[in-house]
């Protein structure tokens, strides 16, 4: 049996079916193309093994005017810094309580509703 010399078209088309789009793509998942061939993308890398409590929403990335490399994150929860591998929370406080020397209860109030805690 000879050897067939194939031909593939660069990139992927997902306009077109398969059997319209001979010798092309029509879908991928992790593949770049480089000189008209398709490579595989190494995959992901995490960056960090710190932990954060909520689900990510948006990220935006900086350095310092010495160049050091931060990176701000919000969650659903709380608003991070990642600054060497490590997460630091800057999450403003909502409210706060002053207690007095010797307490026999402590009030707080915020936007849901009010707590009371007797001290014995």
């Amino acid at each position: 049996m000879p050897l067939t010399k194939l031909q593939f078209k660069p990139g992927v088309i997902k306009d077109t079916t398969a059997y319209s789009n001979e010798g092309g793509w029509v879908d991928s998942d992790k593949v770049r193309f480089r000189f008209g061939y398709p490579e595989k993308l190494g995959g992901w890398q995490n960056r960090t093994q710190d932990t954060f409590l909520g689900t990510p929403r948006s990220l935006h990335a900086w350095q310092s005017l010495g160049g050091v490399p931060y990176v701000g994150m919000g969650t659903t929860k709380k608003y991070y810094i990642e600054s060497g591998e490590i997460f630091n929370n800057i999450t403003p406080i909502r409210f706060s309580v002053m207690v007095p020397a010797r307490p026999t209860s402590v009030s707080a109030i915020s936007g849901l509703g009010s707590v009371t805690v007797a001290i014995s």
